[in-house]
């Protein structure tokens, strides 16, 4: 049964998200250098916020400046998540770290599979590519 899905694509600092609910497919995103920055965080959440999880978060490419890992962020859901702020989620954060000195323009494109169901067993690919500008 298909109870629906939210995708939330957003920013995991520290206990706090802050979400961008747009099912975009790339973001934009400026980060400060020399220092990691999380550049994208991923959970999935039905009407009633249950959490789904997302499986297989790859780096498919990139970034040509800097290092990206892939790290597990408890946290709790912010106030744009409407009727589920402050549901406890756990969910994957890719975290980018700008190499020495460098300031300019980076990317990654990162891969994941999302429930489509609230079974959990029809999976869906799902990419996000993001321009990151280190200043």
């Amino acid at each position: 049964m298909n109870k629906g899905r939210i995708l939330l694509y957003g920013i995991a600092i520290g206990a706090a998200v802050m979400p961008s609910l747009a099912l975009a497919k790339s973001k934009q995103i400026t980060v400060p250098r020399g220092k990691p920055s999380a550049v994208l965080a991923i959970a999935i959440y039905g009407s009633n916020c249950e959490i789904y999880p997302v499986k297989n978060v790859r780096i498919a490419s990139g970034p040509a400046h800097g290092a990206v890992e892939i790290i597990q962020v408890p946290t709790k859901l912010s106030e744009k998540s409407g009727v589920c702020k402050g549901t406890a989620v756990k969910m994957p954060a890719v975290v980018y770290k700008p190499a020495g000195a460098f300031t300019g323009v980076d990317h990654v494109t990162v891969t994941w599979m999302s429930p489509t169901h609230t079974d959990n067993v029809d999976m869906a690919p799902e990419e996000m590519n993001i321009e990151i500008t280190v200043k």
